[in-house]
């Protein structure tokens, strides 16, 4: 559960006790701040992750990207960052200043709406809905990655290749390749991973991490 704290400013007896009870429950840790005003309750059940604020923190954000893949053991996991990508439309673009709270980093990309809504394949093949906040499955996160280092207004690289292929739904993949058009630049990096995949020091690398 995310929580906005907002007090009266024309009162300021009332503001001062809720900013007083504010810090009391930071201090004994059933809050955990996010953002300015805004809080995670640990005492919640099941505890909040900070994944749930990122639409808070920018309306429509869409987490994906390395924080679904991490957390899928799908490519390393950042537990520090929490990556989004956020829609915009012809002539408007959403801020993609990052945010810092306490101990966390939220980071946000922009990318067209169509890429990120139903024009883009269906929910259930875009979204994780097993979740009660907008996160994309591991198959559109890895695409939105690949989107994301193939356009000339992206600062971030594509996917590593080190990322665990078998456990995605290829089907799913293909689908919203197609939807998205992003099928050759899939094949291009399916292609690259093949390669990858087959060089005989990363072959050993594996084997080796296998044994330990």
């Amino acid at each position: 559960m995310i929580a906005a704290v907002l007090a009266d400013r024309r009162k300021l007896r009332a503001r001062n006790t809720v900013f007083r009870w504010v810090r009391d429950q930071v201090a004994g840790g059933a809050l955990r701040p996010m953002t300015r005003g805004l809080y995670m309750n640990q005492l919640a059940t099941p505890r909040p992750t900070a994944s749930e604020a990122a639409g808070i923190i920018r309306t429509g954000a869409i987490v994906s990207l390395q924080t679904v893949l991490g957390e899928a053991g799908i490519t390393n996991n950042f537990s520090d960052v929490v990556t989004s990508v956020l829609p915009h439309e012809p002539g408007h673009v959403s801020s993609v200043k990052p945010v810092k709270a306490a101990d966390i980093e939220f980071r946000f990309h922009s990318m067209p709406a169509r890429l990120l809504d139903d024009r883009a394949g269906k929910p259930e093949d875009r979204l994780d809905l097993d979740v009660k906040y907008p996160r994309a499955t591991a198959e559109k996160a890895l695409l939105d990655w690949l989107y994301l280092g193939a356009s000339k207004y992206s600062k971030i690289a594509g996917p590593p290749l080190d990322v665990e292929v078998e456990r995605l739904d290829a089907g799913r993949l293909r689908r919203l390749a197609r939807e998205m058009k992003l099928t050759q630049e899939l094949n291009a990096w399916q292609a690259r991973k093949r390669k990858y995949d087959a060089d005989p020091d990363v072959r050993e690398n594996n084997a080796k991490d296998l044994e330990m």
